[in-house]
């Protein structure tokens, strides 16, 4: 198994791409948390952009070690926002304030409010699933990205969905097998410091919480299955980070999550990301 040990710099950058499912089913209210699934997942994305931004901070500016390319996908696939980090971090979209609870100092806690900057808005009209069509997109972009820094740390893509694939009236089971073999071709992919990481999460509690498993019979859930299986087992460099985001891992598991909250969700992004930025920050 490859190591994937390399650690994102200015001089070896790395890529971050997120596929954010867009579909109708996404506007669905997500059990148990008062809101939506597709709330749910854009605040995420948005936090973790923000996040990596801030770790990379240096003086007045991010250093851009690293390259976000967010994909959207419904019956069309689009980039929702792309760039280096000095970029994002200059042309969010607007910023929203937000309600954040931190230590008062004195053993308690006292609300505070805060500017929190959107690049991904979520949706609020019904669509398909081309699950595929973002993958295509995403292989493109990595395929581009690993000719042009062929030294670099290999390029990592997190998948946030809520279910299948279905797109151009095709029986779902047809747009699962095309999915997970383009899946497949892309964790083959590889550089110098190893194979292409797709890491997946799910936004279903019907069926409980389940992180990192190791085995495909742990998963009931049909639609949890297909996402099992189109995901990258978890490198061993990559487990101090996952520990670091409270993800258990053990020998075989898969960096998946399903029925994922917003904080698991966040965790699972930071999670592929952080490894990449190492334990200390940069």
């Amino acid at each position: 198994m490859t190591k994937n040990e390399k650690q994102w710099s200015s001089a070896t950058p790395g890529l971050l791409v997120i596929l954010l499912d867009q579909s109708g089913s996404m506007m669905e209210d997500y059990e148990g948390t008062g809101t939506t699934r597709t709330k749910y997942a854009t605040l995420a994305v948005n936090k973790v952009i923000d996040n990596i931004i801030q770790k990379n901070f240096d003086g007045e500016a991010p250093k851009n070690r690293c390259f976000i390319s967010v994909i959207g996908y419904n019956h069309n696939v689009k980039e929702l926002c792309s760039g280096w980090l000095k970029d994002l971090d200059a042309s969010p979209l607007r910023y929203e304030t937000l309600k954040k609870k931190q230590p008062d100092g004195v053993g308690g806690l006292v609300e505070v409010e805060v500017k929190q900057p959107v690049w991904v808005d979520p949706i609020d009209k019904d669509g398909a699933t081309n699950m595929l069509g973002a993958f295509q997109l995403a292989k493109e972009l990595v395929e581009k990205w690993m000719a042009d820094n062929t030294d670099g740390p290999a390029p990592v893509i997190i998948n946030i969905s809520d279910g299948v694939p279905y797109y151009d009236m095709k029986d779902p089971r047809d747009c699962m097998k095309e999915t997970v073999a383009l899946a497949n071709e892309i964790m083959n992919l590889s550089n110098s410091d190893g194979n292409v990481l797709i890491f997946n999460a799910q936004m279903d509690r019907s069926s409980g919480t389940i992180k990192f498993p190791s085995d495909r019979n742990e998963i009931t859930q049909e639609a949890a299955q297909f996402l099992f299986d189109i995901t990258s087992e978890v490198p061993e460099s990559y487990k101090a980070a996952a520990a670091k985001n409270e993800l258990p891992t053990k020998d075989g598991c898969r960096g998946c999550i399903f029925g994922a909250d917003g904080v698991e969700l966040i965790q699972l992004i930071d999670f592929g990301s952080s490894k990449g930025q190492g334990d200390k920050g940069l």
